[in-house]
């Protein structure tokens, strides 16, 4: 009979840690269920970011709201003749969706030239509050330094000879002219070329340009000076937000102040020949931005912006050659060329479209605790239109729903529920949310029945009966064990009592 409790005491014991067993592995799973969850919410606001990462809104023709995308699907697209393109790296930019259409080693590490110029442009328009009113000469050190440099790009300002910080930056956006370059640095940073070059760095980093340094305020080569097509095309369009700047950088003509050595003033005229009308190189729709050129490094850099029914691009383009491989320098200044190719593609390929309309289904999704309905339509929340290639419309999108595998009613018309991904050449190109397109009501038979049933899958309840149990098989066992000494106790009592037996 000890055997018979040792068995059952050690079986009570037996299903008590098998209980346990499952309990800790429902809890873990139960754990890493919604640590995958929670690792999966967290993610997701990376990822929009990732997405918002270079991203933004905008208004195109008629007033259509634009979707937030990279256009990776776009960018994919390339121009029909990109082999015979001059320029080393290349970016362009649509300005309406803020998403680019067209990059060519746009990483690559290219010396910035006078482009330069348009980060010394930024810093003086954000750095001096009276343009008109605020002067400066040119000082000693300048033109001393330009003349040992032999630079002949120059505004024809003379020594010691005032002028306004605006004359000066028309001077140096229109004619390039680093002497006016110089003087703005010099002013801006009370006379220490070293700071207006961390000053220039430092905007560079807040701008997001991270793969640009400036060692000069002019372009004027320095092997410390570099940057990439895409930093460019970010500096560019920080600029080109600027009203005063692009004020500037679009006029053909300008002429300075009376001074002291030009009662006239001085007169500059844009180098920029794509935005002069009656020009060879004369691009109509073209506005700025600035040229650069590194003769003896064999660089040629271009930033332009142009418009073209109420579509605006930006567009960068590095590194063309000035000469070829014998010296001869070539006749027509390479970026142009690329650049009236490009714009001329662009206009021609992209159009903003509506790929999702709002309310369109998207998909369906399954209801719980209710008797009456066990899906509810998915609706889409909002328009969707995004910059894409003439050919795509929305039969050629593919629409992914992420959505969960079930929710639970009651449900509310116009609830949020999941989003949908829309998909281009096996890229994402924007993602719209969705909402349940009717009310469901909730059964509360069906409600209290889930709520018991999720009682017993609680670890409380698989405890307490388990423990009702293990205390039941120990107290069974305990009572077949007292039963049983109990009757060995009741037989010693009824048995006769034994006489000895007397020795013979």
């Amino acid at each position: 009979m000890r055997k018979l409790a040792s068995v059952l005491l050690s079986l009570a014991i037996l299903c008590a840690s098998l209980s346990l067993s499952a309990f800790a592995e429902d809890e873990s799973s139960s754990d890493a269920s919604s640590s995958s969850s929670e690792s999966s919410e967290s993610s997701q606001p990376a990822e929009e970011d990732a997405e918002s990462e270079g991203t933004g809104s905008g208004e195109a023709p008629g007033s259509v709201a634009l979707g937030s995308t990279d256009l990776s699907a776009a960018t994919s697209y390339r121009p029909p003749f990109e082999d015979e393109l001059h320029s080393k790296a290349i970016y362009m930019l649509n300005l309406d969706s803020d998403q680019p259409v067209y990059e060519r080693n746009a990483q690559e590490q290219i010396s910035p030239a006078s482009l330069t110029k348009i980060m010394t442009c930024i810093l003086a328009l954000e750095n001096v509050e009276d343009l008109d009113n605020e002067y400066t000469d040119l000082k000693a050190y300048i033109q001393n330094e330009l003349y040992n440099l032999q630079v002949d790009t120059l505004g024809g300002i003379y020594l010691n000879e005032s002028l306004c910080l605006r004359d000066l930056l028309y001077a140096m956006m229109l004619q390039s002219a680093n002497e006016a370059a110089m003087m703005v640095a010099d002013y801006v940073s009370d006379g220490s070329p070293e700071y207006f070059c961390e000053l220039m760095n430092k905007k560079a980093q807040e701008i997001g340009a991270y793969n640009t340094h400036f060692a000069n305020a002019t372009g004027l080569y320095n092997a410390e000076s570099y940057t990439t097509a895409y930093d460019m095309a970010q500096i560019a369009k920080y600029a080109a937000q600027m009203p005063e700047f692009m004020e500037i950088v679009t006029t053909n003509t300008y002429t300075s102040q009376p001074t002291d050595r030009h009662p006239d003033g001085i007169t500059w005229y844009t180098i920029n020949n794509m935005q002069r009308p009656g020009n060879e190189d004369y691009y109509e729709g073209l506005r700025g931005i600035k040229t650069g050129s590194l003769p003896e490094q064999n660089i040629r850099n271009y930033v332009s912006t142009a418009t073209r029914d109420g579509y605006t691009y930006l567009l960068v383009c590095l590194g063309a050659p000035d000469h070829n491989e014998e010296g001869l320098k070539y006749a027509n200044f390479l970026p142009w060329i690329d650049t009236q190719k490009l714009y001329d593609w662009a206009f021609e390929t992209f159009r903003v479209k509506t790929l999702m309309e709002i309310g369109a289904e998207a998909a369906e999704v399954p209801v719980r605790l209710s008797w009456d309905v066990d899906h509810v339509k998915l609706l889409a929340a909002d328009k969707f239109a995004t910059l894409v290639p003439n050919e795509v419309n929305e039969d050629t999108v593919v629409a992914d729903p992420v959505i969960p595998e079930y929710i639970d009613a009651p449900v509310e018309k116009g609830e949020p529920v999941g989003y949908v991904r829309l998909m281009l050449s096996g890229q994402e190109i924007g993602r719209v949310d969705l909402v349940a397109a009717s009310n469901v009501e909730r059964s509360a038979a069906l409600y209290y029945l889930d709520k018991v049933k999720s009682f017993f899958d609680t670890f409380l309840f698989k405890f307490i009966f388990t423990f009702v149990i293990v205390i039941l098989v120990l107290y069974i066992a305990l009572m077949i064990v007292r039963n049983h000494n109990r009757r060995r106790y009741q037989n010693r009592r009824r048995r006769p009592p034994q006489t000895p037996q007397r020795r013979r």
